[in-house]
């Protein structure tokens, strides 16, 4: 099956699955990708009956939220980790056959300022420690965070710039801390800055920001959960998830 029928066929299936009972599936979602799923909603209960409700929060805080039995359907983690960790302990169900997850998106980081000139106006200041607050996310909740600490140590700036550093409880407020002047830049996750000026950190110098998608076992709408992973995986879809900053 080509990939637009097989796309065709999953929207059908959708559709039909929509006629006989609307559901309201819960999901959870690092907050790195709130926008670009917020989009995906849009589009997919354009297209069934469905409800979607989105709670986004900081992947090390879901996490906790979910080992506590909180009743999401869904999970967009920002890395890998935490949802392997969810698996190993039996919070998961099958997706498709045996697969229990799946890499939704590779995320990207990014040094920021909304008055930026230039991508290399953003390198010089970060380089040359010309500036009083640096935002980060939580290293120890958000992986966006803990890949900062990487690269800052990759490039030998962290330990001239780690009294700077201001913490944001995930990405959003992250960036709503540079937004507000509370920090001068920020690094942030490129999907929230796609279309400003900013410089994008090279992938080398932190490990992979893979981040997974699983299928709860607490999820009271299993079938209507696993039909809205299928439709994450279609062409349109992950192009979107491309447009928005991300690679796959």
């Amino acid at each position: 099956m080509s990939a637009g029928l097989a796309s065709g066929f999953c929207i059908i299936m959708l559709v039909v699955s929509s006629v006989t009972h609307a559901v309201e599936l819960r999901i959870a979602t690092a907050a790195n990708f709130y926008p670009t799923l917020n989009k995906i909603k849009q589009n997919y209960e354009a297209i069934t009956d469905n409800k979607i409700v989105i709670i986004r929060g900081s992947t090390g805080k879901l996490y906790a939220q979910i080992m506590h039995g909180a009743p999401y359907d869904v999970f967009f983690s920002a890395d890998a980790k935490r949802v392997d960790e969810l698996v190993k302990k039996a919070k998961a169900i099958e997706i498709d056959g045996s697969k229990k997850s799946f890499v939704y998106a590779k995320g990207k980081l990014a040094l920021w300022h909304a008055d930026a000139d230039s991508s290399q106006q953003l390198r010089e200041i970060l380089n040359s420690g010309d500036f009083n607050k640096l935002a980060i996310a939580n290293p120890k909740t958000a992986p966006y965070g803990k890949a900062s600490i990487e690269a800052l140590q990759a490039m030998e700036l962290y330990e001239e710039l780690k009294h700077k550093l201001v913490y944001g409880e995930n990405i959003s407020q992250t960036m709503q801390f540079v937004q507000s002047g509370a920090a001068d830049i920020g690094l942030v996750a490129r999907s929230y800055v796609v279309n400003d000026i900013y410089w994008e950190i090279d992938s080398y110098l932190h490990k992979p920001i893979n981040q997974k998608v699983i299928l709860l076992k607490q999820s009271k709408q299993v079938e209507t959960a696993r039909e809205f992973l299928q439709y994450i995986q279609s062409p349109a879809i992950k192009k979107l998830i491309m447009a928005d900053g991300y690679d796959l």
